[in-house]
C-alpha cells in the first residue's frame, strides 16, 4: 500500500468498526434524530451510500441499490422508504468496506491522480483526494 494511503485506509477500517457497533440498535434507537432531523437510519444510509461511491472510485463496479437515492445531500429522514431495513443498509456498508480492503494494495500514483468526476468540498478533483475526503 502506498504510504500516503495508510492513514486513509485506517480511517475507513475504524469507520467500519464504529458502524458495527450499531448491531444492538432497537427500532427506537434507529429513529432518534440529530439536531438536523436525520435519524440513525438516514445517517447509516448516507454513510453506506458514500462508502459505495468511494469503492467505485477505487475501480469497482458498484450497482446502485434501490434505497441509495434517499441518502444523497439534501435528503432527510422524511425521504426514507417506509420498508427500509437498517440491517441491510449496514450490511451494504460492510460489504463495500470488505471490497475496499482488497483494493488498497493495487492503487498507485496514477490511479490516485485520475479525475474523480467532480470537485469535492475540500477542493480536490482527483480520486486520491476524493477517497481521503469520503473517509471523514
Amino acid at each position: 500500500m502506498l504510504a500516503e494511503l495508510q492513514a486513509t485506509a485506517a480511517a475507513y477500517a475504524l469507520n467500519d468498526w464504529l458502524l458495527g457497533q450499531l448491531a444492538d440498535f432497537t427500532a427506537e434507537d434507529w429513529s432518534i434524530q440529530d439536531a438536523c432531523g436525520h435519524d440513525a437510519r438516514w445517517l447509516a444510509g448516507h454513510l453506506a451510500t458514500y462508502r459505495r461511491r468511494a469503492l467505485a472510485l477505487l475501480g469497482a463496479t458498484v450497482e446502485p441499490l434501490p434505497w441509495e437515492a434517499a441518502f444523497v445531500r439534501g435528503k432527510g429522514a422524511a425521504d426514507l422508504p417506509a420498508d427500509l431495513d437498517p440491517a441491510a443498509v449496514v450490511a451494504a456498508f460492510h460489504a463495500a468496506q470488505a471490497d475496499m480492503v482488497g483494493r488498497w494494495d493495487g492503487l498507485d500514483e496514477a490511479a490516485l491522480a485520475r479525475p474523480a468526476g467532480r470537485r469535492l468540498p475540500a477542493g480536490s478533483e482527483n480520486v486520491g483526494g476524493a477517497i481521503r475526503f469520503l473517509a471523514w
